[in-house]
């Protein structure tokens, strides 16, 4: 069920508010997760009801292995990853795996053909995460009907935020919380309308520029270096408002049942370095790679030459995470290479290579993250190297697409180097559990705060962008 679509915004969405208030308020706490669990899992299934039973089997299974952890960590923690990495093996790259021997071997070796559960991804990573911090003691197992909300709860099912169990697991338990119901609804539906606005307004509208570039080069046509480079910006803008509209949603939707879920983007395209860049987009898996990859690996601890390798490792399978195709390892690469970079620099110049023009670090990082965005979105290599050669001007400076794709570029570009991005607007009415650690870096300017205009314009954006819902498309993390 779509965040975007009319079945959630007008019945799924208003029916679970009222049937959660209303148990926990007249009747316990206990029924009201009873029927957020149930709702979470009536959200998955109306995509396919055939993977309910794949969520509650890992539900069921790491549960128990959790309570084994908790017990005696081993073997029982390497038994987990390792069922919840063959789960996500099985089912996302098989044909992967299988193409690639046939393309090596020259075999002919046909393919599974298993169908990609919804939100495997992301709830393999959550589930991975919950073991790993039971057996360092950074969490402890709860209640089966905890465990089953903290994998399911819809929000942040499908594409994230990446939730740990310590974030979570005391909001649940939680039976004393007092709720300001105003305030819930007032900053949830406040921030929910902010990334309603973003995948509606901005992202959907601004896609078919992309998709125009990117088709052409996929079907093999020579791009001139207007059209190249109006696809990749546009493509830039279009899976930043998509992905950053989610986890807004995601965030207001919980905050209007009271929980807070972990911030994941921090205004990316304002980054000064590839480093930075990192701390800023999809944070929660930045800090999934870096806790359980990156440290384990041996972080930098080992030398810089050591810490560049690990660099690397982690960019390839977090690239290799996103999607079964050597794109996707590809662009982890060339962020893997970027990160490296930029330890190496800090170490020669402390004080980077444009200390005294930000805007000149600012630039030169968005234009690194957009021509590896060009990898990320290409169905092929082939296609990938239509759009660079574009870029570059190989096929010469084009016709043009008209001013209608530059309008939308610029308009994107200005929302994002000059308005607060959310976690900034609202940071006034956000604690520790939903900032998790990002305060310092928040931008200067206005600040969200209840009140009579603030209404009209949250009640602005969201009857525009609700209007805007008709033909409601898919979030671009759903394919994940």
């Amino acid at each position: 069920m779509l965040f975007n679509s009319f079945e959630f915004l007008f019945l799924f969405l208003p029916a679970t508010l009222i049937a959660y208030y209303l148990l926990r308020r007249w009747v316990a706490h206990h029924a009201a997760l009873v029927a957020l669990t149930l709702a979470s899992l009536i959200f998955y299934s109306w995509w396919d009801i055939r993977y309910l039973p794949l969520l509650l089997g890992s539900v069921v299974i790491n549960h128990f292995l959790g309570l084994a952890i908790g017990r005696k960590a081993q073997p029982w923690l390497g038994i987990g990853i390792i069922l919840n990495l063959g789960a996500l093996g099985l089912f996302k790259y098989a044909d992967f795996f299988v193409g690639n021997v046939n393309a090596v071997a020259g075999t002919d070796i046909p393919l599974p053909g298993f169908p990609l559960p919804l939100a495997i991804s992301f709830f393999t990573f959550q589930q991975i995460s919950f073991l790993v911090d039971v057996a360092r003691k950074h969490t402890r197992p709860g209640p089966f009907l905890d465990h089953t909300l903290f994998v399911s709860f819809f929000p942040q099912l499908i594409a994230g935020p990446i939730v740990r169990h310590d974030q979570i697991a005391d909001q649940y338990a939680d039976k004393d919380r007092k709720d300001d119901l105003a305030e819930n609804i007032g900053v949830g539906l406040s921030i929910f309308a902010m990334g309603l606005a973003k995948k509606v307004l901005i992202a959907d509208n601004i896609e078919p520029f992309a998709a125009s570039a990117f088709g052409a080069a996929a079907r093999g046509d020579e791009l001139g270096m207007l059209e190249a480079w109006s696809g990749a910006l546009a493509y830039s803008l279009q899976i930043f408002f998509d992905f950053s509209g989610y986890s807004d949603m995601a965030i207001g939707l919980a905050r209007m049942f009271g929980y807070r879920l972990p911030a994941n983007f921090n205004a990316p395209y304002r980054a000064t370095s590839v480093v930075d860049f990192w701390r800023r987009w999809h944070i929660t898996l930045s800090r999934f790679l870096r806790d359980y990859l990156y440290i384990p690996l041996g972080g930098n601890r080992k030398g810089p030459q050591r810490r560049a390798i690990n660099l690397m490792l982690v960019m390839l399978l977090g690239g290799l995470w996103h999607g079964a195709a050597w794109t996707f390892v590809v662009w982890g690469g060339l962020h893997g290479l970027g990160l490296a970079w930029c330890h190496m620099i800090n170490r020669i110049r402390p004080q980077g290579l444009f200390p005294k023009a930000k805007w000149l670090a600012i630039l030169f990082t968005f234009l690194f993250v957009t021509v590896a965005w060009v990898f990320f979105r290409a169905t092929s290599f082939d296609a990938a190297w239509e759009i660079l050669s574009g870029m570059a001007g190989m096929n010469g400076v084009g016709t043009g697409v008209g001013d209608e794709p530059w309008i939308a570029i610029v308009i994107g570009l200005g929302i994002v180097w000059l308005m607060p991005d959310t976690m900034s607007y609202f940071s006034n009415y956000l604690d520790e559990r939903t900032l998790d650690g990002s305060e310092g870096s928040l931008q200067k300017g206005w600040r969200w705060k209840p009140g009579v205009w603030t209404a009209v314009l949250i009640a602005s954006i969201l009857f525009l962008a609700i209007v805007n819902s008709w033909t409601a498309a898919e979030f671009i993390y759903y394919n994940f």
